[in-house]
């Protein structure tokens, strides 16, 4: 590491050391998640939530009652096409990875024990199918990337200074063709400092 940034660091350092306590804001967060995935592409079913995601995330308050965060994420579900009827010909199972990253903007609100949030962001989406059984090659997901969005809500609880537990829901909408909707609902840990 060179001077100028040791010395850069340092008055930073110094800087957060000499703010009054009550003044020092909690402003990066680093967590993970891991939750279940309910395609709701077709129809939304309680009954769909299959535990097969997870989560990695860091965010930064930008105001004390706003946070933006970059979240990477997999789900491993099924492909688009499974179990629908297509020209007369039933689409057996066949999974695939879809892998994300997002940026999301979240509103807080709430303080101490509990914080909650509504966010949204855009993002971009990777389909990784495995291959359809022989004979079914047609309707396999292609291996693309894709645009898309989220909304949602989440709650974190603190159980130490700088750990809390957070909940998270999450729609996801992916402008593939066809287009598909996940609903997911995770839990995890976040780290603050």
């Amino acid at each position: 590491m060179g001077t100028w940034k040791r010395w850069g660091l340092g008055v930073l350092a110094g800087f957060v050391l000499a703010m009054p306590a009550r003044a020092q804001v909690q402003l990066f967060g680093i967590g993970a998640t891991y939750g279940s995935v309910n395609d709701i592409s077709h129809s939304f079913n309680l009954s769909g939530f299959k535990p097969s995601e997870y989560t990695v995330f860091f965010d930064y308050h930008f105001e004390h009652e706003a946070l933006l965060r970059f979240t990477y994420g997999s789900m491993w579900t099924q492909q688009a096409l499974v179990g629908q009827t297509i020209n007369g010909v039933f689409v057996p199972s066949a999974k695939e990875h879809v892998n994300y990253v997002t940026a999301d903007a979240s509103y807080l609100f709430g303080e101490d024990f509990y914080t909650g949030g509504i966010f949204g962001g855009i993002g971009g989406y990777q389909y990784s199918p495995d291959p359809m059984p022989e004979g079914f090659e047609a309707y396999q997901d292609p291996n693309k990337k894709y645009f898309g969005f989220n909304l949602g809500v989440d709650g974190t609880f603190r159980v130490m200074k700088h750990l809390e537990i957070v909940l998270r829901l999450t729609y996801h909408n992916i402008s593939a063709d066809p287009r598909r909707q996940f609903f997911n609902a995770d839990a995890g840990l976040v780290a603050r400092f």
